[in-house]
């Protein structure tokens, strides 16, 4: 038997290549040789292997949708929403919302601070600690109106009204505007005590006039009802922030809310609908990277045109950012995108990996021995794995892998 010396695996892994032609040339023109399979091992940018260290359970009920960030560790255990907390080798749980069905969240934290997440069913967010809705929930409008003549001071005129809901959740979308005609001296009643808006006579601009069941004189110097027109976000199964906003990618259309109202937006104009479902949004510092039919950017969704990057989309639950937020990740249907905030996106596995089809995945972002790793998970698929060859490794782990 003769002996192979074997020089740098920086390559990392290519199974396009038959077994016995995996030396390769590196860029600064040193040998390296590519490796076919490996299993439960990490590949630094020089080419060391390091066997992977090993882990120990600290939940025993099922769980999915694991997120974290410099502000907290959240996950669905057993149906419920909870809050991870590390008290020396116990992985403390505390419940924010409970019964959930058994569908992956998505998750991002806005500039208020609290957490925001949908599932494509609910929508919420996590504020404090305390489970709470996105928005407070319009009030019904009144059934009916009763006009007095000579019970009030209103001018005689034709009136527009508009209704509120306000709480510490903000205030709700406005109730659709309904037109009054009032006789001089008249006054405006109506069952149910409500935030109300109204125009002057035969006017058209709502301004607020108080809370209560009756409007017996008009305000003029009252703040304009900014919720007129406004509905709740919808739910979905991406959820991001950029620039002020919040973004909802239900299926193929993305839902873009109010600025710095993540929870409400404009049903008339605040939604873009692409070809194929949706499964990535990644926002960067200057704009947006979007995966559907095709993989997009664009800098302002209300003036800049789509640009194409890639030929494919992504797989869902498989996209992240790096803690510096200066480049982006997803798993792509070729492999292992990375872009950053220029438009430079690469595919780092597509030269050397063939991976069979999968219908979703998750990623993890994880620095360990002073490298830097995304760990993703392609679902339903045999064991593959590859590492990047530029500023991170990366691997593609087995089915059912709990990250």
């Amino acid at each position: 038997m003769r002996s192979v010396k074997i020089s740098s695996l920086a390559p990392g892994l290519n199974n396009r290549l038959e077994p016995t032609q995996l030396v390769t040339v590196l860029d600064d023109r040193s040998r390296g040789t590519f490796l076919y399979a490996a299993d439960n091992v990490d590949i630094n940018s020089k080419g060391y292997l390091a066997r992977r260290r090993g882990t120990s359970k600290r939940i025993e009920d099922s769980a999915h949708s694991i997120w974290a960030d410099s502000k907290g560790a959240f996950a669905v255990v057993a149906g419920n929403l909870v809050a991870l907390q590390l008290s020396g080798d116990q992985l403390e749980q505390t419940p924010i919302r409970t019964g959930l069905p058994n569908r992956p969240l998505s998750y991002s934290r806005g500039a208020d601070g609290d957490l925001y997440w949908s599932n494509g069913q609910s929508i919420r967010r996590v504020a404090a600690g305390e489970d709470r809705p996105i928005a407070t929930l319009p009030p019904n409008a009144p059934d009916s109106f009763d006009i007095v003549a000579n019970s009030g001071g209103l001018a005689a005129g034709r009136y527009l009204l508009a209704f509120t809901e306000i709480s510490v959740d903000g205030e709700s979308p406005a109730t659709p505007v309904v037109q009054v005609d009032v006789p001089d001296n008249g006054s405006i009643a109506f069952t149910g005590l409500r935030h109300v808006y109204m125009s002057g006579p035969n006017g058209d601009i709502l301004t607020y006039q108080g809370f209560g069941d009756r409007v017996l004189v008009h305000t003029q110097d009252g703040r304009r009802c900014e919720t007129i027109n406004l509905a709740l976000m919808p739910a979905g199964s991406v959820v991001r922030h950029y620039r002020g906003r919040m973004l909802v990618a239900d299926d193929s259309v993305l839902y873009v809310s109010e600025p710095f109202n993540y929870g409400l937006y404009n049903p008339a104009t605040s939604y873009f609908p692409f070809p194929e479902r949706i499964s990535v949004i990644e926002p960067v510092d200057n704009g947006l990277y979007i995966c559907a039919d095709k993989t997009y950017w664009i800098g302002d969704l209300f003036n800049d045109t789509l640009q194409e990057l890639l030929p494919y989309g992504a797989l869902p639950g498989t996209s992240g950012q790096s803690p510096d937020l200066e480049q982006v990740f997803w798993q792509s249907p070729r492999g292992l995108v990375v872009a950053d905030k220029n438009q430079a996106v690469k595919n780092l596995q597509d030269d050397a990996l063939v991976l069979p089809p999968a219908a979703s995945g998750a990623s993890l972002y994880r620095e360990q021995n002073g490298s830097l790793h995304i760990v993703s998970t392609r679902f339903a698929v045999e064991p593959s794995v590859a590492a990047a060859t530029s500023f991170m490794d990366a691997e593609i782990v087995r089915k059912g892998t709990i990250l």
